[in-house]
């Protein structure tokens, strides 16, 4: 099953200004910053990156502020990860590192999501970028102070809490891989689920991930 979306994604993208005098596009051709992978991303969204080295890369795009999603603000990931490379993780200045895609998801549904997680889509094989990749979709409460306003709702115990509802492609590479995420709420899933399915269905790999070789 192929998976597709559409990043409103800020007025630049490959260092080109775009201007419509028309409707706007739902959706332009972004490269990354590194030139390792290409993806239509959603048209006027902001663009925010990160990273550490070769080890690590993260690419997020955030939509206009919605009241559904957590903290008001919808976004879109795109993730690397080197085989065994370390990464402080920035909540919790936690180090994290991963030697299979495996080990990330397995990792990620155990410490992330806990034993309350429920899988809404179970693991299963799709392909993107003519490669072999695995998609779920996970479910699971978390628990936030009083002060949260935004896509936040009452637990089965009436307890303050984001509903989370996350969708995950994780693509295996030759050095690492990548993690393509939509960090959603219940509430807030269906609204951007296209804009997902849309990068997903058109990432391109064009190197084994930031500074690795170009891919035929």
């Amino acid at each position: 099953m192929k998976r597709t979306t559409a990043l409103a994604a800020a007025l630049f993208v490959s260092g080109v200004f775009l201007v419509s005098a028309c409707r706007p596009p739902k959706s332009l051709r972004y490269t990354s910053g590194a030139g390792d992978f290409q993806a239509e991303v959603p048209y006027g969204w902001q663009v925010f990156f990160d990273g550490a080295g070769s080890g690590f890369a993260n690419t997020t795009f955030v939509g206009p502020f919605d009241a559904d999603f957590f903290r008001g603000a919808p976004s879109l990931s795109v993730r690397w990860h080197a085989y065994g490379a370390p990464h402080a993780m920035p909540l919790t200045a936690q180090e994290e590192s991963y030697f299979t895609a495996e080990d990330y998801i397995d990792t990620t549904l155990k410490e992330v999501y806990g034993e309350d997680a429920a899988m809404e889509q179970p693991l299963q094989r799709i392909e993107v970028s003519g490669r072999e990749a695995k998609h779920f979709i996970v479910a699971a409460p978390l628990e936030v102070g009083k002060g949260a306003r935004y896509g936040v709702s009452r637990d089965g115990e009436g307890n303050l809490a984001v509903l989370r509802y996350h969708e995950y492609v994780v693509l295996p590479m030759n050095s690492g891989f990548y993690a393509i995420i939509y960090p959603a709420t219940k509430d807030g899933y269906p609204k951007h689920k296209d804009e997902f399915l849309r990068l997903v269905n058109s990432f391109k790999a064009l190197r084994d991930g930031p500074g690795g070789r170009e891919l035929e």
